[in-house]
């Protein structure tokens, strides 16, 4: 009986901080970067999220970005042969690993140039060309059994995987938690938890003409944990399929005497177009449980070769 008292009282703690909550306090922004003459970029993307009261967060139960017009996946990557199978990489590394820290032990399994995979069935050729971007996040893990008020700092690793039905493209992201931040060597059984999460792309135009891709980012619970995600600092560069072709522009005697080599680049995403007020808009929706909604807006100047 003294157990299940105690056990109540502590779900009541919870659910009395969860009432108490207030809004929840969201920011995001995008940085182009690096920039090449032949359409490729950089994306740093970065976002953070805080309940102002110090209580437990209102539960995310929506959650998406538009994109600016423009900025839309080629045909050429929407093939299989380019999607990487997170879970299956997921679990590769979890076998392999033994001992040893995650991200070391899948960095060096996925090492070497990244080129186009040629055996769509060879994960490790197709996941280290699929890898996307990398980054670091921080997040609360939330359940009946325990609050822990200290976010879970991770390693986050974005692999161009297979879209779900309806969407255009999507990427898997593998939160990596980090075995040396404090949290987790208070909390052990954490640091074995690897989430796989998926992101979709879906043509959504809106009828402003600014936007574009709608990525519907993902919420709900991993294995009954609810994480709320309080810092998120992401660098995607991408992929990028290189094609050289050979043409003849000498000939004697019907032959060949001199030739010369093209290339040609196609970046993952093709450049957004600029407005005519030079700026490139984003935008963010955040639907909660019980808390209101928000919706907010980022503009940043586009890069010069953007304006035409």
């Amino acid at each position: 009986m003294k157990r299940l008292v105690v056990a109540l009282t502590a779900v009541a703690s919870l659910i009395a901080i969860a009432v108490a909550q207030g809004v929840v306090v969201q920011d995001f922004n995008f940085r182009i970067k690096d920039v090449k003459t032949w359409g490729g970029y950089t994306v740093v993307f970065t976002s953070s999220s805080y309940e102002p009261n110090g209580g437990i967060p209102d539960e995310l139960t929506e959650n998406y970005l538009r994109l600016p017009k423009g900025a839309v996946v080629p045909k050429l990557f929407r093939n299989k042969r380019f999607y990487c199978d997170a879970e299956k990489l997921k679990e590769q590394v979890r076998v392999d690993k033994g001992s040893r820290p995650f991200t070391p032990v899948i960095n060096n399994l996925l090492k070497g140039k990244k080129t186009p995979p040629k055996n769509a069935k060879n994960l490790i050729d197709v996941c280290r060309y699929a890898r996307i971007g990398t980054g670091t996040g921080e997040g609360l893990v939330i359940s009946l059994a325990k609050y822990e008020p200290r976010p879970v700092p991770a390693d986050l690793m974005l692999f161009w995987t297979k879209p779900a039905p309806g969407a255009v493209a999507a990427f898997a992201i593998i939160a990596i938690p980090d075995q040396t931040s404090q949290v987790i060597k208070d909390n052990p059984n954490w640091g074995e938890i690897f989430p796989v999460f998926k992101a979709n792309f879906y043509s959504d135009k809106t009828s402003d003409q600014l936007y574009d891709y709608k990525l519907v980012l993902p919420t709900g619970r991993f294995n009954g944990l609810r994480i709320a995600v309080t810092e998120v600092h992401v660098t995607t560069t991408g992929m990028t399929y290189v094609k050289k072709t050979k043409k003849c522009v000498k000939k004697r005697h019907g032959k060949c005497v001199k030739s010369k080599t093209a290339t040609k680049r196609t970046f993952w995403f093709t450049e957004p177009t600029c407005p005519d007020n030079g700026k490139l808009s984003f935008e963010a929706f955040y639907g909660y449980d019980t808390a209101p909604d928000q919706l907010k807006t980022k503009e940043i100047p586009c890069p010069p070769r953007f304006r035409k």
